[in-house]
């Protein structure tokens, strides 16, 4: 059941209308004196997240903001523990109910495995008609009837099941006039036709894709879009045009070979539409290992070369972005912790370790770290950023370390394991004076790192030999 209610919970900007004024205000006392994001994702595929407005709630526990809103949009409020989601429509007025709160704690923040629960954000001055009643009444009927019936209609093919409950719905929702909600029923409606003819594609395309418009903030669409195009082409267009599409893989542009070949298709003459697909399908075959990096970054940088669209133009860039992300000879993520940023160490390089220092091989590599700083400290730079879930802990330990270089404590900058894979501690990166990845995770100092050290310093000769 959460998964299929996390399937439909994960985008955001939705519908058309024209900008107007969202009001959102509610009273909560725990929350007092804290400020609160408002935010959306604004890529479906790679979950980009923007931050539409923010709020601080009064002493009192009182909070009110105004913002425009160009369209119906699922936002999410980041809430301590939880994950709190919103369907806000243009012109109206919300007043939220916050869950009480609760603060993740210093083992929550520091915790790379850590998930906010998710929870849907109970609205005070609704009515029937509300798109969040709408939606959430929608949903939990279609989830219920799939789990109780997705033998019958998946695998063994009692379509009529399907049918009667679709019937039942249209009919149940038949009186209710919004565009949004209109089209957000017809898509889940699809989504149990799929799966009641999955290998039907040029149906589902020709009922719910061909010479329509594309409707990406719209969560319901995207689903069954994703479940239609994510292996186009591996899947269903290799099979029509297999010789072209393996010969357009081996030019040197192949998203225009592909986007020709798409283009003797009437289901996508649209060309954002065709964009898309290619893009989508691109990077899912990329995760499958079909195609391999190089191929794949090639593909989407040629889209984002020559899209007008600019979410896709956004998409492709995004899902590059993912592809290269700690890769070898790409920008390490940014980082800024006090006095100590990433870009103060451009033309050096940088042996980045994150640890706890409470940690016993971390106490153990701080050890072996001495020892290569004063080897290799004339050509390297070395920095530990500390995750000690107890500050204190950490001042007292700071207070105290007889060592020559900077251990700082990550403090609000949690992100950062995120954007480095920190799964356990200690982690090491090996950073160029490029500021670019030379290794992601590079070997601790027990593990033979003194080869790369070696490297380094003698390359260092090397060029001053020959100034």
């Amino acid at each position: 059941m959460r998964t299929l209610l996390l399937l439909f919970l994960s985008l955001s900007l939705i519908s058309v209308s024209l900008a107007d004024n969202v009001r959102i205000y509610g009273t909560n006392t725990s929350y007092a004196g804290s400020k609160i994001e408002i935010k959306y994702h604004a890529d479906v595929f790679t979950y980009s997240e923007k931050i539409v407005a923010e709020f601080e709630v009064q002493a009192d526990g009182s909070f009110s903001i105004n913002f425009d809103l160009n369209e119906v949009t699922l936002v999410f409020l980041p809430l301590g523990v939880y994950k709190g989601y919103l369907y806000l429509e243009p012109g109206k007025e919300y007043e939220i109910k916050l869950p009480p709160k609760k603060d993740l704690s210093p083992v929550q923040k520091l915790n790379p495995f850590f998930e906010q629960e998710e929870l849907l954000i109970g609205v005070a001055n609704t009515d029937s008609k509300d798109i969040n009643i709408l939606i959430r009444e929608l949903d939990d009927k279609i989830d219920s009837f799939i789990n109780q019936n997705f033998n019958k209609i998946y695998r063994k093919k009692e379509n009529s099941v399907g049918i009667a409950f679709t019937e039942e719905l249209k009919s149940e929702y038949k009186d209710v006039k919004n565009s949004f909600f209109e089209d957000y029923l017809r898509y889940r409606l699809g989504f149990i036709e799929y799966l009641a003819y999955p290998s039907s594609f040029v149906k589902i395309e020709e009922k719910y894709f061909e010479n329509q418009e594309v409707k990406l903030n719209n969560s319901a669409y995207t689903s069954l879009y994703k479940k239609q195009y994510g292996n186009f082409l591996t899947g269903y267009f290799s099979q029509l045009e297999s010789s072209e599409l393996s010969n357009a893989l081996k030019s040197e542009n192949t998203y225009r070979d592909i986007y020709e070949l798409m283009r003797n298709y009437p289901a996508y003459k649209n060309t954002q539409f065709r964009e898309l697909i290619i893009a989508t399908s691109v990077f899912d075959a990329y995760t499958r290992k079909f195609y391999g990096r190089n191929k794949t970054i090639e593909i989407l940088s040629q889209i984002k070369e020559h899209s007008t669209n600019q979410y896709n133009h956004d998409l492709c860039e995004n899902y590059i972005r993912k592809i290269t992300h700690l890769q070898i000879n790409y920008p390490a993520p940014d980082f800024s912790i006090g006095e100590y940023k990433l870009e103060n160490y451009k033309g050096k390089y940088l042996y980045l370790n994150f640890c706890n220092t409470e940690s016993y091989p971390c106490l153990q590599d701080f050890k072996e770290i001495t020892k290569l700083k004063k080897q290799f400290g004339e050509h390297i730079e070395f920095l530990s950023i500390a995750c000690d879930w107890d500050v204190i802990k950490y001042l007292d330990f700071e207070s105290k370390k007889n060592l020559d270089w900077p251990i700082i404590h990550i403090g609000d900058q949690q992100h950062l394991l995120e954007e480095y894979n920190v799964k356990a501690f200690p982690t090491y990166i090996l950073i160029n004076p490029e500021g670019k990845i030379m290794k992601a995770p590079a070997q601790g100092p027990k593990e033979n790192i003194q080869l790369e050290f070696i490297k380094i310093a003698r390359d260092a000769v090397r060029k001053a030999y020959k100034k």
